[in-house]
């Protein structure tokens, strides 16, 4: 539950800040979800990152849970032996773009705006890396696709 609290209380506070200033583009707020999760990630906050790449749908079964948190475990083992680990997440830039999707028995297409954001991320081993990460936007949050 706990994780839970935390989780919303992030989202919360960027809607917050996404309300007050009008200026915030679709692709800050991309770019700005994009990094905040593989901050968690570097934090060791599995969950958050998780759910953050899950959309928030509770009807995910908990052993796919279950691999997705592994595979984030095992991934930050293979940077922290390759590279000593991450040492820093910086925003570089994103683009978005809306799809049209067909829907079984939806007459019409459907629309979904989606994203690419472009991280750096910094290793302790004085390499970097640009990663690309897929964003999908659902009521109104960047979740990672």
């Amino acid at each position: 539950m706990r994780k839970h609290l935390a989780f919303f209380g992030f989202f919360i506070s960027f809607m917050i800040l996404a309300a007050c200033s009008s200026e915030v583009s679709q692709e800050k707020r991309a770019l700005t979800t994009a990094q905040k999760y593989y901050e968690q990630l570097v934090a060791g906050d599995y969950n958050s990152f998780v759910e953050g790449s899950l959309m928030g749908q509770d009807s995910v079964p908990e052993v796919y849970k279950s691999q997705m948190l592994l595979n984030a475990q095992m991934f930050m083992e293979r940077m922290q032996t390759e590279h000593r680990g991450i040492k820093s997440v910086k925003p570089l830039r994103a683009t978005v773009d809306t799809i049209k999707l067909r829907v079984a028995n939806e007459p019409e297409a459907v629309k979904e705006i989606v994203a690419q954001a472009y991280l750096s991320l910094g290793f302790a081993d004085s390499t970097k890396e640009e990663i690309v990460v897929p964003m999908v936007l659902k009521n109104d949050i960047w979740y990672i696709r």
